[in-house]
C-alpha cells in the first residue's frame, strides 16, 4: 500500500494552484542574474564598511546574541578561548567532545587542553557518507560540540556554518551543548551582506552554492499546542559562543 502523495502528483498539485507550468520559468531570479562586477564591488564596499565599523559589530553580536539565548564569552584571543572551553566541559562534567574541521582552530587549539584534563576531543568528519551514520550515533554519546563559524551576523546573533564535503554540520546540532567560536573575520553586519557575498560566491563557483545554510541563533526551541516553550528537543539545549577579541585577529 503507498502512503502519502506521489512526489510528481504533489508538484503538480503545487503549480496548479499557482497557475504555472510544468515548465522552467522564463526569467531567472533576478540576483542570480546580476552583473558579476557590479556584486564584486558591492562585495568590497561591505568589506571596507565592516573593517571600519568592526568594534561596534562585534559589540552589537555580543549583545543580539545573549538576547538570543547564547551564553556569550569575550576571548582576549585563542589562549582564553581554549581556557574557557576547558573550564567549560570540566563545570559540565563532558568527558567526550567533538569538534568540526575549521580553521580556527588552528589557532584555537581545544584538542590538547581538553585531552590534559581528561576530555576526549576528536574531530567530526566522514570522508563519504558511509560513514554518516557512525558519526552520527558517536555525536549521540557526545557531551559538547564545537565548531567555528563561516559567518556571524550582528543583526540577528546569527552563526552560520556552510556545509562541505567531510564535515558534518552535525556536530552543532546532535550534542547537548554547543559552543561556536566566532574571529572577527567572520563578522557580518546584517543579512543583506551575507546574501550579497554567497550571491558571489554562486558565480564565482560556476553556480554551485551548496544546498542549504546551516543558521544557528541560540538554542533550539520548541512550542506546543498551549504555546509553551521548551529549549533542547530538536537540537542543544545550551549554547556558547566565544567571540575573540578584535586585537587577536590582527596577530593572525
Amino acid at each position: 500500500m503507498s502512503l502519502g502523495i506521489p512526489t510528481a502528483e504533489f508538484l503538480a498539485s503545487v503549480r496548479d494552484a499557482l497557475g504555472r507550468e510544468a515548465v522552467p520559468p522564463e526569467t531567472p531570479y533576478l540576483h542570480l542574474t546580476e552583473d558579476v562586477a557590479a556584486l564584486e564591488s558591492q562585495a568590497v564596499e561591505i568589506r571596507q564598511r565592516i573593517a571600519e565599523e568592526l568594534p561596534a559589530l562585534m559589540n552589537c553580536l555580543a549583545t543580539t546574541a545573549e538576547l538570543r539565548g547564547w551564553n556569550v564569552r569575550r576571548a582576549a584571543g585563542g589562549e582564553d578561548a581554549v581556557d574557557y572551553v576547558v573550564s567549560l566541559a570540566q563545570s559540565l562534567g563532558i568527558d567526550s567532545a567533538a569538534r568540526s574541521e575549521q580553521s580556527v582552530f588552528d589557532s584555537v587549539p581545544v584538542d590538547g587542553a581538553l585531552a590534559g584534563v581528561g576530555v576526549l576531543c576528536w574531530p567530526a568528519v566522514y570522508p563519504s557518507e558511509s560513514d554518516r551514520d557512525s558519526v552520527r550515533r558517536r555525536l549521540s554519546e557526545t557531551g559538547m560540540g564545537i565548531t567555528g563559524a563561516d559567518y556571524a551576523i550582528a543583526e540577528t546573533g546569527s552563526v552560520i556554518v556552510l556545509p562541505r564535503r567531510g564535515l558534518s554540520r552535525l556536530v552543532s546540532v546532535v550534542p547537548p551543548v554547543h559552543v561556536a567560536i566566532v574571529r572577527p573575520q567572520d563578522v557580518l553586519g546584517t543579512l543583506d551582506d551575507l546574501f550579497a557575498l554567497r550571491r558571489l560566491e554562486y558565480h564565482g563557483n560556476e553556480g554551485e552554492m551548496g544546498s542549504y545554510l546551516n543558521f544557528i541563533t541560540g538554542p533550539s526551541r520548541t512550542a506546543d499546542i498551549e504555546s509553551t516553550i521548551v529549549v533542547g528537543v530538536h537540537g542543544p539545549r545550551e549554547v556558547h559562543l566565544v567571540l575573540l577579541d578584535t586585537e587577536q585577529a590582527d596577530k593572525e
